[in-house]
């Protein structure tokens, strides 16, 4: 005997704007005054309102962008993007010339790391499901994985024979990754900048609500962007043009970079936790009729540790110094390894080099001050 119950999963997903090619016209400027002035006739165009003239002519300049007052819904499954919700609509139907009874429906999601349940009526199983009837529900699922996702729908009901019967189908869909995200540390004296590109994979164009840094402790993070501070407060009466200007919209294959300062909380340099977490970049966007994606990256390493023998710095140099003439700077020289260091060698960008006898090498972590005449 064939099973009596059978699963239907669509998709519920956002409609796109009916777009159609413009076919119409200017008929007082495109066609009809040309006519009228060979023929000699001072009709205007406005007098030629013929049935389903509406069709062909431009009432205003928003016909001719081809977009309508109709929205389409998609005819496929559709792109599944990691960071957006899955929302889909399960419709159990009942096939057979009988009446099941007790019957009982579970939905999970299986991906290669985890199965989650969506639904399950276990607990309050339907009394019965006659002849062509059906039980319908909605599932909804943040995706998080990348790759493949099962959909496992199955049903345990109770045929007209009195055998309990198990029917699964499973229905499978892939999920993408809609952005790709590139970062890069640097350091710079004792600050620590993060660099983040991102980058719209997806086939729809986005708009970035935020990009922000969560640093991780006792880190803070700072956001370095222009467009920070070139944002209006729009709660004040200011043009709606200027509000989308400032939309910071990702257009498809296109990217936006954005910079981030580190500093340590109560004081002293970023630098010191080089090679360690740094935090994680959270990013949120939504599509062209609002729909919410979020995503937050792994952990972010500082950038690795200096591996230089000596560090030198410029401690003070002449107030005045005139060209082609020697002047007298200072430096500090700081040593960074566990044995002996010199003599020293320091190369001008010039080409010249100044090589420096120290009366007692530099230990590790010990420093020694120089007095030089640049010439």
């Amino acid at each position: 005997m064939d099973d009596a119950l059978a699963f239907r999963v669509l998709r519920l997903a956002k409609p796109a704007f009916g777009v159609q090619k413009p076919l119409k016209f200017q008929l007082d400027e495109d066609m009809i005054s040309d006519l009228i002035r060979r023929s000699g006739h001072n009709t205007a165009a406005s007098e030629f309102h013929e049935p389903f003239a509406d069709r062909t002519e431009l009432q205003s300049a928003l016909d001719a962008c081809g977009v309508g007052g109709l929205m389409v819904l998609t005819k496929n499954f559709g792109e599944a993007y990691l960071g957006e919700s899955f929302v889909g609509y399960i419709s159990l139907g009942n096939k057979a010339s009988y009446r099941a009874t007790e019957v009982i429906v579970k939905v999970e999601l299986q991906t290669s790391r985890q199965k989650v349940v969506l639904y399950d009526n276990t607990t309050s199983p339907l009394p019965f499901l006659g002849p062509g009837s059906r039980h319908d529900f909605i599932v909804q699922h943040d995706i998080k994985e990348l790759g493949i996702h099962n959909l496992i729908c199955s049903t345990v009901y109770t045929a007209a024979d009195g055998e309990r019967r198990y029917t699964p189908e499973t229905f499978k869909f892939t999920s993408a990754n809609p952005l790709y995200v590139k970062t890069k540390t640097r350091q710079v004296g004792g600050d620590t900048f993060m660099e983040a590109c991102i980058e719209n994979f997806s086939k729809n164009p986005m708009v970035l609500e935020y990009v922000r840094f969560d640093a991780a402790p006792p880190l803070s993070a700072v956001s370095i962007d222009i467009r920070d501070v070139l944002m209006t407060d729009f709660t004040s009466d200011v043009p709606l043009g200027s509000y989308i200007d400032q939309l910071q919209v990702l257009d498809v294959g296109c990217g936006s970079n954005y910079l981030f300062r580190l500093t340590r909380r109560g004081g002293g340099a970023a630098a010191d936790s080089a090679g360690t977490a740094l935090g994680k970049l959270e990013i949120k966007w939504r599509g062209s009729l609002g729909e919410v994606g979020r995503l937050q990256t792994q952990q972010i390493l500082g950038p690795p540790a200096l591996t230089k023998e000596v560090e030198i710095k410029i401690t003070s140099i002449s107030e005045q110094i005139h060209l082609e003439r020697p002047f007298q700077t200072v430096v500090k020289l700081q040593s960074h390894v566990d044995r002996q260091l010199g003599p020293l060698t320091l190369t001008t960008a010039s080409g010249q080099n100044l090589l420096l006898f120290l009366a007692a090498p530099c230990l590790c972590d010990e420093t020694a001050k120089i007095s030089l005449i640049v010439t």
